[in-house]
């Protein structure tokens, strides 16, 4: 099986940067969910309140992991593409960098699919 690698890298590139962009606005909203939900316990700090308070905070208990997982999720997936195109890149120069340096001692390389050549010697196959 070959694998055919053609990754669009201005494409992919402006994938990530949508993609960060419009994660953008996410970046503090764990900050911004705890700040807020404070804000609303404190005004519920009268005993008439008492159960609104403490559903609120069972709220904030169940959702606060499934938040922070997300974000996690995003930023990570995110570093991994990014990672992923920047050794795509890196893996390309240095083919080119290869072929020059085969190119440049004499070495043809043997078409894709040859099979190896025989040293001479017994080998098993």
């Amino acid at each position: 099986m070959t694998v055919d690698w053609d990754i669009d890298i201005a494409g992919a590139s402006k994938v990530l940067t949508d993609t960060v962009t419009a994660a953008e606005p996410f970046d503090g909203l764990a900050t911004t969910y705890g700040t807020n939900l404070k804000a609303i316990m404190e005004g519920l700090n009268y005993s008439m309140f008492t159960v609104v308070a403490v559903a609120m905070g069972e709220y904030a208990q169940h959702w606060s992991p499934t938040l922070e997982a997300a974000a996690k999720q995003v930023g990570a997936s995110l570093t991994g593409a990014q990672n992923a195109l920047k050794a795509y890149m890196e893996g390309q120069e240095e083919m080119a960098l290869t072929a020059q340096r085969a190119a440049s001692n004499g070495v043809i390389p043997d078409p894709p699919g040859t099979p190896p050549r025989s040293t001479g010697k017994n080998v098993a196959v």
